[in-house]
This record gives C-alpha cells, structure tokens and sequence, in this order.
C-alpha cells in the first residue's frame, strides 16, 4: 500500500532508524505530510523512555539535560537542525527575499548558524535539566514530553499546504502530490483532547505549539514567499524548544 510505503519513507528520511530502501514515488509521496505525526509517536516514546531512564541515573541534572538534548539531535540525524541553521543564516542576513533564498541554497555554514545551533541546543539542556527536578518522574510531564514530537510533526506537515518559495527543491519534491490536508484537523483535536483530563494548565503546551504555528506560517509567506526545506526543519526546532519550554513553565 502507498500510505505504508510513504511511512517507509518518512521513518527513513526523518530519522536515523533502519527502514528498508523504498522507491520515492509520487503516488507514495503524496502521503508523506500525513505519516510524518507517526514519527513524532515514535520519537516521542523513545525520548520519554530515555528521560525516564535518566532520571534514576544519580549525575547531575546538567548531563541529563545534555544528553537529552543530543539524543533528538542525532535520532534525527541532525536533518532539522541543518535546516535551523540555514534559516538563522538567512533570516540574520538582513537581506532582501532573493539573497535570502540564495542564502537557504548554500551549504556553507556561517556565524548565524553556529550560534543559533549552540543557543538551542543550551536552551534544550538547560530545559530538560529543570525537568529532571523532583524525586520521581510526574506522569503528567512524561505524558506531554511524549506528545511534542508528535506536534511539532503535525505543524511540519501543515507545511506542506503553503506556497513553495522555490520550483525545485526539497519540500516541492515531498509535497507537490500531497493528499488533501483535512485530516490534519482530526490529527491536532487528537493531540489536544487528553489534555484537560490532566489538567486546564496543561494545555499552555499545545496552545504554545498552535501559536507558533500559525506567526510562523505568516512568517514564511511574508519573508520567503512560501516554505523551503529549511524552513520546515527551523520550525520543528524552534517549535520543540518553545513547547519543552512551556512544559517547563507550566511544571514549574
């Protein structure tokens, strides 16, 4: 079937798990901004079971953090960062929207992009570091850290119904055949309905997630003209770091 195959693809091009060789095929592809919220399941439960793990591990809070911030940084293969990183680089540019594509194409990286890389990667740190407070895990915080993959995926694959601010690259090629993105309604009413039984604070998280959605969606019209590749792996960082920082917060 197209809709395992495309799942295929998205588990072997979004993250460093072994998948078998699947042929990238437009019936297949059209699929792929749909699948991508099961990577964020699997994502999901693999992080929560590695800050579970940790947090019986008598280091400090710091290293924890570290590694927890590492382990999504190479499960994904650092493919969302590397976008992050072009996007620092032309966003900072000050440029025109011309320069500013241009910039997205190179493959250099310059001093933007190390120093946003180095910034979240601290903030990620310093974020699950509160996280590891207490004496035992909270079942409400292992429960939402599940879920933030999962949303971020959502709003990634949102994406994919913008304007493509290229002909060619990586996000047309993934997207041009897309499906209709109505289901992505059920997909976010699902993400948010368990959340009240937690408690109504608990939904500063999605709500966050929502928020960033939507001013970043007008973001890349308004700047680029439609998204990019890059674009899209910029939003799942800083869409990840906004929601573990409200998860914080609202821990607190």
């Amino acid at each position: 079937m197209s809709i395992i195959a495309a799942t295929a693809i998205a588990f072997a091009f979004l993250t460093v798990l072994p998948m078998p060789r699947v042929q990238w095929t437009a019936d297949r592809l059209r699929y792929f901004p749909v699948v991508m919220p099961l990577v964020g399941v699997v994502v999901g439960l693999m992080g929560t079971g590695l800050f579970t793990g940790l947090f019986y591990w008598r280091v400090s809070p710091l290293l924890r953090g570290a590694l927890m911030a590492l382990f999504y940084l190479c499960v994904t293969g650092g493919l969302h960062m590397d976008g992050f990183m072009d996007t620092c680089d032309a966003v900072f540019s000050r440029e025109d929207r011309k320069t500013r594509l241009e910039i997205l194409s190179d493959t250099h990286s310059g001093a933007f992009a190390v120093m946003g890389c180095v910034a979240v990667l601290l903030l990620k740190a310093g974020i699950f570091s509160e996280l590891f407070g207490g004496t035992e895990p909270h079942f409400n915080v292992l429960l939402v850290l599940t879920m933030i993959p999962i949303y971020s995926r959502i709003g990634l694959g949102t994406l994919f119904y913008l304007p493509f601010a290229r002909k060619d690259g990586l996000a047309r090629t993934l997207g041009d055949t897309r499906v209709p993105g109505d289901r992505f309604v059920l997909y976010a009413l699902l993400g948010v309905c368990f959340v009240p039984f937690l408690g109504l604070k608990w939904l500063i998280v999605p709500l966050v997630s929502g928020l960033f959605l939507y001013r970043y969606r007008l973001y890349c019209v308004e700047a680029f003209g439609g998204i990019t590749g890059d674009l899209m792996g910029a939003s799942l960082e800083l869409s990840e770091t906004l929601t573990l920082l409200a998860l914080a917060a609202v821990k607190g």
